[in-house]
């Protein structure tokens, strides 16, 4: 199934989080731009999920009309060393917040919805657009002599197999 809209803004992403340890506020600046930047992160994203999600037309208004969309919140983890999400939830009183929700089990799948549109945008950036990791080492899983480095070896160690 497909939901068949127009996409929407991206979510701003600007401010400080409230659970960061380190002030992370030039890789969000960062991810903000590849989000509402010319090549547009949210928008390559939104349409992967929308090209998936099982959710109705309805269901995704109340999501507008709830303004969900904006609270979704992308930051960079460097322990993960990628992009990750946090996405907001209707509440448990969600009877009492919108006309058109009429169930639990239509709650429950807005938020999961949102969940996967989270996920979806965050590998996009994660995959396609952060390049923080430029100084990081790559890894030599067969050693020096492996990797074309034979000359990098002491004199000793070269001629040991000879």
């Amino acid at each position: 199934m497909s939901l068949d809209v127009s996409t929407p803004d991206a979510p701003t992403i600007d401010g400080e989080r409230e659970d960061q340890y380190e002030p992370d506020g030039e890789n969000r600046g960062d991810l903000q731009e590849y989000l509402d930047g010319e090549e547009n992160a949210w928008e390559e994203g939104f349409r992967e999920w929308a090209a998936e999600t099982p959710l109705s037309e309805e269901s995704y208004r109340v999501l507008l009309d709830l303004d969900l969309l904006s609270d979704l919140d992308f930051f960079w983890d460097e322990e993960s060393e990628e992009v990750q999400y946090e996405s907001p939830e209707i509440e448990n009183d969600w009877e009492e917040l919108h006309p058109s929700l009429d169930s639990w089990s239509q709650v429950s799948e807005i938020n999961e919805e949102l969940d996967e549109l989270g996920e979806t945008v965050a590998g996009v950036l994660s995959d396609y657009y952060v390049a923080w990791d430029e100084e990081a080492e790559v890894t030599e899983t067969f050693g020096e002599q492996y990797n074309a480095r034979d000359d990098a070896l002491p004199e000793n160690e070269r001629n040991r197999d000879e």
